[in-house]
């Protein structure tokens, strides 16, 4: 029998059967959503270890248009593609979404220019960044600082993108040059830190920046 998350909105939606997975709380759901607020309509948004897909189908709802999740997990991606798809299919504008089954860091390694993800190819812009990143790794597992580096190194950020690190109040990751703090909230056990680029130490070449 496989389990039901519920999304702010009330909307059910499926669990996943692994254990693995550690779907967002919908307490840590509810402030993220709250403090970037408007800023995500019509934004692009990049889920990295994206378990169930819980917090894309949350930023769908409030209005992001561009979704890409990345899941290392044969089945678990599975559901997180049903749910972003039956998520997408309530909503009354057109959104485009995928999800990639591959290792976190192995898909960075390769850059937004990468031909694997669809939306790039057929984009009129060459080079689309993305206006936020929700990284959710699993706490011990060391990735938080590798994709923070990968993220700047590979160009997958503009100067106004923001990264949301969800982490363990415990073990709270480095934070890697080339990113600053704009704001840190704990809530029990589970700490979310939300990073920008910062602009002393990156060169951005995007015209784009304005969102």
């Amino acid at each position: 029998m496989k389990g039901k998350l519920k999304l702010i909105s009330g909307k059910r939606i499926e669990s996943p059967l692994s254990q693995m997975t550690r779907p967002t709380s919908s307490k840590v759901r509810e402030a993220i959503i709250n403090i970037l607020g408007n800023e995500l309509e019509e934004a692009s948004w990049l889920d990295l270890c994206s378990g169930s897909g819980v917090m894309a189908c949350e930023a769908l709802q409030k209005g992001v248009k561009k979704i890409i999740a990345i899941e290392n997990h044969r089945e678990t991606a599975k559901t997180c593609k049903r749910n972003l798809i039956e998520v997408s299919n309530t909503m009354d504008h057109s959104i485009h979404v995928e999800v990639k089954c591959i290792e976190l860091i192995s898909f960075l390694k390769r850059g937004p220019k990468n031909k694997k993800i669809e939306f790039i190819k057929n984009s009129q812009s060459p080079d689309p960044k993305f206006d936020f990143i929700f990284l959710d790794p699993p706490y011990e597992s060391g990735l938080y600082e590798l994709a923070q580096e990968l993220l700047i190194s590979k160009q997958w950020i503009k100067e106004s993108t923001t990264l949301i690190c969800e982490c363990s109040t415990k073990s709270m990751p480095r934070i890697q040059n080339g990113w600053k703090l704009l704001k840190e909230k704990s809530y029990g056990n589970t700490s979310l830190l939300f990073l920008i680029p910062n602009q002393a130490l990156n060169c951005f070449d995007d015209t784009d920046s304005m969102h």
